[in-house]
């Protein structure tokens, strides 16, 4: 009986060694089934959805880089074609009375980020809450928003026809600009078509950012007043400094070479701005 215990008690041994082996063995390979999981959760990719014949749901998945590019975030939404319709039809409808460059533009974008500002709820609270599970400082958190927007692929976005233009187009569009629920809807946007999403967004969340454009440049971009160095304006007081939108890697300050002249820019419309002449309000 005695050596039947002992051997009984090496076989134990013996059996909790290999398991632990096993478990040894097998780790990779669960660590790369858990970085494969991360990964297919972060993989961009868009699907639509018909619900009838008259909706489309569309389905984003979008992963971007952080600005250290060691790690991403990770987003999804949903938006249906029956809100994306009534945002197109808002904006078919704009006219603007202003007879300034700056002012002209400050009415369409005052009267887009007035439509959609609250149709866009979904988009803020999932960085909202990237920005809680990542425990970002406000700065950070304005990266993550801008970072957001630098990400999707750029496109014009033409009043006429996309006859003459050789990259990404979206022709024939009234005013030459999409909504904020548009541009989230369809991913397509250009310059000034950006800047009012994330000129809604962010005046959301109660940062004082401006949206500049420059006729000489045709081009538009936010301005913000955070702490950064470089490229700014001084206005009321604060320094407000440029942010290109239309690709990433751009940080606040940094004005691309062929727009870098601050005399060519104007504000357009400020985090104050209150109220709008227009026809169809």
């Amino acid at each position: 009986m005695k050596r039947f215990l002992q051997t009984l008690a090496v076989l134990l041994v013996i059996f909790i060694l290999l398991a632990k082996v096993i478990s040894l063995v097998d780790l990779p390979d669960t660590k790369e089934k858990e970085e494969s999981r991360k990964t297919e959760y972060c993989e961009e990719y868009s699907q639509a959805d018909s619900l009838s014949q008259t909706e489309v749901r569309f389905t984003h998945h979008r992963s971007w880089n952080k600005y250290t590019i060691d790690s991403v975030y990770c987003l999804s939404y949903m938006l249906s074609s029956v809100v994306a319709k009534a945002s197109n039809k808002f904006r078919n409808g704009i006219h603007s009375g202003a007879r300034t460059y700056e002012n002209s533009w400050r009415d369409v974008y005052y009267q887009l980020y007035q439509f959609d500002r609250e149709r866009i709820t979904f988009l803020q609270d999932s960085l909202q809450k990237i920005a809680e599970q990542n425990q970002l400082s406000r700065n950070e958190f304005a990266r993550l928003i801008v970072s957001f927007v630098q990400d999707i692929p750029y496109s014009y976005v033409m009043e006429g026809p996309c006859d003459r233009i050789d990259q990404p187009c979206l022709g024939n569009e009234k005013l030459g600009i999409l909504s904020p629920v548009e541009f989230l809807y369809t991913l397509t946007g250009d310059c000034d078509t950006r800047s009012v999403l994330l000129y809604s967004v962010l005046k959301h969340f109660g940062y004082k950012s401006l949206i500049m454009v420059s006729s000489e440049y045709r081009h538009a971009m936010i301005a913000i007043d955070l702490p950064a160095s470089g490229d700014h304006i001084i206005y009321k007081g604060k320094k407000f400094y440029f942010w290109e939108t239309t690709n990433t890697g751009w940080n606040p300050g940094m004005l691309p070479p062929d727009t870098n002249n601050i005399a060519y820019w104007r504000i357009t419309l400020d985090h104050e701005y209150q109220t709008v002449a227009s026809s169809n309000r």
